[in-house]
C-alpha cells in the first residue's frame, strides 16, 4: 500500500471476494439442484419432465351414487322382530348415512340393497357374509312391491344434543323415537337417517346457532345470521337409498313438505304424507317444554311445516320479537 491509496482501494478485494463467495456457493447450489433432479440412470429428465403440467383439480361429481357398504341385524326394543341396519357411502359428501329397515316386507325379497348384493370382483364367499351379502346365486332380479300399503318411511336428519343428550331445544329425538315405534307395530318400515346435523350446518354452527336463540333470534334467523341458509339440507340421498332398496313408493312420516318434493323430484313416490303431532301438544297445561315448542311455532309459522299450532302457542313468536328487540337497542 502507498501513500497515495485512499479508502476505496482498500474496500474493493473485499467486495470481489464477497462476490466471489456468494458466485460459489450459488454453483455448488445448482450442482446439487441439478443432481437430484437425474434419472436413475444418471441423465437428465426429457423435455417432457420440465413441460409436464400440474394435474387439474378434481371437480365435484355431478350424478350421484350411493353404495351400501354392509348390512347387519339390528334387534330393538320397538318390536320383537329384527330390523336391518345398512350403511351407505356415496360419491358427493364424505359422510356415512343410514338405513333402518323394520320387517322383511319392504320388497318382493326381503330387506335387499342392489349395491350390496352385486357380486364384486376377487370377493370370496366369506367377504360376501363379512359385509351382510347374501349367496352370489341367490341374488334375486326383480323386484315388486308387497302388502296393501306402501311401507312407512322416515327422512331423519341426525341431533347429537336432542337424541343422545336429550336436549328439549328440538323434537328430533321425539320424532325418531314415533317413527320407530308406529314402524315396529306395522311390522315394516324404513328410516332413512342422514348425517346432516343442525339442519346441515353441523354440530358448531347449530351451537353457535343456539347462543343466538338466547339471544332473542329464532332458530330461521339464527341460521341466517350465521351466513347459513334457514335450512342447508338436501335429500337426494335418502331418495337413493330408497331407490337402491327397490322401494318405488312410500308414506312419508313428515311434516316438512320440502321433503315430500324433493322425493317426488327424484322418482320416489309419496302416496300419503303421515303427520307427526308434537306430543308435548297434547297437555300444553305441564308448560315443560317452552323452548321446543318455541322451535316448533317458528317452523310452523316461518319455514313452511305442516303443523296446527295451538293458541296458547302463538305468543311465542310476539315474545321472541320483543327480547330480540330489547337486546338490540
Amino acid at each position: 500500500m502507498n501513500s497515495s491509496s485512499v479508502a476505496s482501494d482498500l474496500e474493493l478485494p473485499l467486495l470481489t471476494l464477497s462476490l466471489g463467495s456468494v458466485v460459489i456457493a450459488l454453483s455448488v447450489v445448482t450442482i446439487n439442484v441439478i443432481a437430484s433432479l437425474r434419472n436413475e440412470d444418471g441423465k437428465l429428465p426429457s423435455l417432457s419432465f420440465w413441460t409436464k403440467k400440474a394435474p387439474a383439480k378434481q371437480q365435484k361429481p355431478t350424478t350421484l351414487e350411493v353404495t351400501c357398504q354392509v348390512k347387519t341385524r339390528l334387534p330393538s326394543e320397538y318390536s320383537s322382530m329384527e330390523h336391518s341396519l345398512l350403511l351407505y357411502t356415496n360419491n358427493i359428501d364424505n359422510e356415512e348415512h343410514l338405513a333402518l329397515v323394520f320387517g322383511y316386507e319392504v320388497s318382493e325379497d326381503g330387506v335387499y340393497s342392489r349395491s350390496l348384493e352385486g357380486v364384486r370382483e376377487g370377493e370370496s364367499p366369506r367377504d360376501r357374509a363379512v359385509r351382510g351379502a347374501v349367496d352370489a346365486e341367490k341374488v334375486p332380479k326383480t323386484s315388486t312391491k308387497k302388502g296393501n300399503k306402501d311401507p312407512l318411511a322416515r327422512i331423519h336428519s341426525c341431533c347429537f344434543t336432542g337424541e343422545t343428550l336429550g336436549s328439549v331445544r328440538c323434537d328430533c329425538r321425539e320424532q325418531l323415537c314415533e317413527a320407530m315405534k308406529r314402524m315396529g307395530e306395522e311390522g315394516r318400515g324404513v328410516i332413512l337417517y342422514l348425517r346432516q346435523e343442525g339442519r346441515g350446518i353441523g354440530l358448531l354452527e347449530k351451537m353457535k346457532a343456539y347462543n343466538l336463540i338466547d339471544q332473542g333470534y329464532d332458530t330461521q334467523e339464527a341460521n341466517i345470521q350465521l351466513g347459513h341458509p334457514a335450512d342447508a339440507r338436501s335429500y337426494e340421498i335418502a331418495t337413493a337409498i330408497l331407490q337402491d332398496l327397490r322401494i318405488p313408493s312410500v308414506r312419508l312420516l313428515t311434516n316438512n313438505p320440502h321433503k315430500m318434493k324433493s322425493m317426488a323430484k327424484d322418482g320416489v313416490v309419496v302416496s300419503e304424507r303421515v303427520p307427526m303431532i308434537p306430543a308435548s301438544w297434547s297437555d300444553l297445561s305441564k308448560g315443560e317444554f317452552q323452548d321446543r315448542d318455541e322451535y316448533l311455532v317458528t317452523k310452523a309459522q316461518k319455514m313452511g311445516h305442516l303443523l296446527d299450532v295451538p293458541k296458547e302457542l302463538e305468543v311465542f313468536s310476539t315474545e321472541a320479537s320483543e327480547k330480540k328487540g330489547s337486546i338490540a337497542a
